[in-house]
């Protein structure tokens, strides 16, 4: 079993390059060094670690950057090889931007929705990808709480394509399995397709 350990020192220069409040540079996939970091596993990081709040601080500012924001980023994308993330809750009242330490996805609906999506990895690139209609992650909070929710629709398709970051997979690499497999998805007047 992997263990939960804090920021490690060259993380921590990593994120101490710029105020907390400075976008970072966010990796690119056409570049081989950073597409080589992009597709490693990420490690699972101690929750109760107080630089935590250095890191979600420069990760919402990268993606709320005027530049080029965006639904949701993951550690990896800023160089940080560690599972946390960033994704707007579409779901909630003003859509908030929430974090997720260490989660886990721990089932899967079968009936999919299939939808554009992009990456701020991916430089200019949008295609339409499969995701799973209704999601049950697990996650943990910066005091270590555990926590265990269902998810559904657009906002599920954004913990998703962050999720697969942590686990070093990009949204192209989905498409590319998704074209062997065959399945039900939900179509905008809630009716399933079935798809092949």
């Amino acid at each position: 079993m992997e263990s939960f350990t804090p920021l490690n020192e060259i993380e921590l220069n990593l994120l101490s390059q710029g105020s907390v409040s400075e976008p970072m540079r966010v990796l690119q996939s056409t570049d081989s060094i950073d597409n080589q970091s992009l597709h490693e596993k990420c490690k699972p990081v101690d929750a109760r670690d107080p630089n935590l709040k250095i890191l979600i601080s420069r990760l919402y500012a990268t993606v709320r950057d005027e530049e080029k924001p965006g639904v949701g980023i993951a550690a990896p994308q800023i160089g940080i090889n560690r599972r946390v993330f960033l994704a707007q809750r579409l779901d909630k009242k003003d859509n908030p931007f929430e974090f997720f330490v260490n989660p886990e996805i721990v089932w899967y609906s079968k009936v999919m929705r299939v939808g554009e999506e992009g990456c701020l990895s991916i430089p200019d690139i949008y295609e339409e990808v499969a995701r799973s209609l209704a999601i049950q992650i697990t996650y943990y909070d910066l005091e270590g709480q555990h926590f265990q929710e269902v998810v559904e629709g657009y906002t599920a398709v954004i913990l998703q394509h962050e999720f697969d970051h942590l686990n070093g997979v990009l949204f192209p690499e989905r498409i590319e399995e998704q074209l062997q497999e065959e399945f039900f998805s939900a179509s905008p007047n809630g009716e399933l397709v079935y798809r092949k």
